[in-house]
C-alpha cells in the first residue's frame, strides 16, 4: 500500500552534527546500528532491514535535521511527482535523475513551501541482499515526527498523497503504507524536528535494547509505555545533539478500512501519557524536541 504518489515510506534520515566521532559510537555502539560506509565527515549506519542505511551522519557546525529520505515505488512515480512539484511552484533540485548517493537510487530533492523542510524521493535504491529481523536491534524507520504549526498537513496530503489517519490532541498522524503511520506532525509554534522512531522485532527486544541502553549510561528520556494511537510500544532517549530517538514496537497494521479517530477519542485517565500509565518523562525530556532545526538549503545538492 502507497499513496496515490507512489511514496511508500520514510527510507533515511539524514543528522547534522558537531561532534560526528561521538554520533558514531552512541549509534552504532550503543544504539545497534551498523556503518557501512564512513570518511571523515559522513557516515551511512544500516539496521538488520533491507535498506542500504537507514541513517547518516554528517559532519556540520550545528545540530541540523539535514534531509528526509522517502521512498516511492518507480522512476515513473518519481517523474510524475517532480512535474506535479514543479508545476506547484515547489523549490527542487534541477533534475530528477539517477542519484549520486552510496545507497543508489533515482529520483530528487524538494523543500517543502509551508515550513523550508528538506526531502528527496528515492526510487530503485540499493537493498542489502542479507536481512531480517535481528533480536535487540533495529530493522528499519518505523515513523519520523516533526514539529510543526501545520494542524491540517496540507502539503502532504494533497502534494505528496499521504492520508491523515489519526489525530489527537497534539499530534496528526500522517499514513503511507500498513504502519499506522510513516510521518506525524506534533503541533508547536515553530517547526523542527521531534524525533526519529526505529522499528524492532518485539516488545522483548524494545526492552533488551533499553535495558543495554541505561548499561551504557544513557538514560531513559520517556518509557517503556504504549501509546493510543497506534498502539505502538515505546522507549525514547536523548542523543548527542539532542537528536530524541525512540526504540518502537507492535506498531498498528492499517489498510484503507481502518476509521479515522479525531482528538476527542484520543485520551487516557487524568495523569496518564500513555496506555499502562507507567512512562514518566524526565525532566529534560521535553526541552530538545523544538532545539534542532532544519538545514538552510537543499542539502546534498
Amino acid at each position: 500500500m502507497a499513496t496515490k504518489t507512489g511514496i511508500n515510506g520514510v527510507r533515511s534520515v539524514h543528522f547534522g552534527l558537531p561532534d560526528l566521532e561521538e554520533a558514531t559510537r552512541f549509534y552504532e555502539e550503543n544504539w545497534g546500528l551498523k556503518a557501512v560506509s564512513a570518511s571523515p565527515d559522513d557516515v551511512y549506519l544500516r539496521g538488520t532491514g533491507r535498506d542500504f542505511y537507514t541513517l547518516a551522519l554528517h559532519r556540520f557546525t550545528e545540530p541540523r535535521l539535514l534531509r528526509i529520505d522517502l521512498s516511492i515505488e518507480s522512476r515513473e512515480h518519481a517523474d510524475a511527482l517532480f512535474a506535479s512539484l514543479r508545476d506547484a511552484g515547489v523549490e527542487t533540485s534541477a533534475t530528477v535523475a539517477p542519484l549520486d548517493d552510496i545507497g543508489g537510487g533515482y529520483g530528487f530533492s524538494f523543500r517543502d513551501p509551508d515550513e523550508g523542510r528538506v526531502f528527496r524521493v528515492i526510487a530503485e535504491s540499493k537493498q542489502h541482499a542479507e536481512y531480517g529481523d535481528e533480536a535487540d536491534r533495529p530493522g528499519k524507520i518505523s515513523h519520523i515526527v516533526l514539529n510543526s504549526p501545520d494542524r491540517e498537513a496540507k502539503f502532504f496530503v494533497e502534494q505528496l498523497g499521504f492520508r491523515v489517519i489519526d489525530q489527537s490532541k497534539t499530534i496528526t498522524f500522517l499514513n503511507c503504507n500498513s504502519d499506522h503511520h510513516s510521518l506525524a506532525l506534533f503541533i508547536s509554534k515553530s517547526s523542527s524536528y521531534n524525533h526519529l522512531a526505529f522499528a524492532m522485532r518485539d516488545i522483548d527486544s524494545v526492552m533488551s535494547a533499553t535495558g543495554s541502553m541505561t548499561e551504557a549510561g544513557h538514560a531513559i528520556g520517556w518509557g517503556v509505555g504504549r501509546h493510543g494511537p497506534c498502539d505502538n510500544v515505546f522507549c525514547y532517549f536523548v542523543g548527542p545533539g539532542g537528536f530524541i530517538v525512540e526504540y518502537t514496537a507492535e506498531v498498528e497494521q492499517v489498510d484503507e478500512s481502518y476509521k479515522f479517530k479525531g482528538p476527542d477519542e484520543w485520551g487516557f485517565p487524568k495523569g496518564r501519557r500513555d496506555q499502562w500509565g507507567l512512562a514518566r518523562p524526565t525532566s529534560a525530556f521535553h526541552a530538545p524536541e523544538t532545539s534542532v532545526p532544519f538545514s538552510a538549503a537543499l542539502f546534498g545538492e
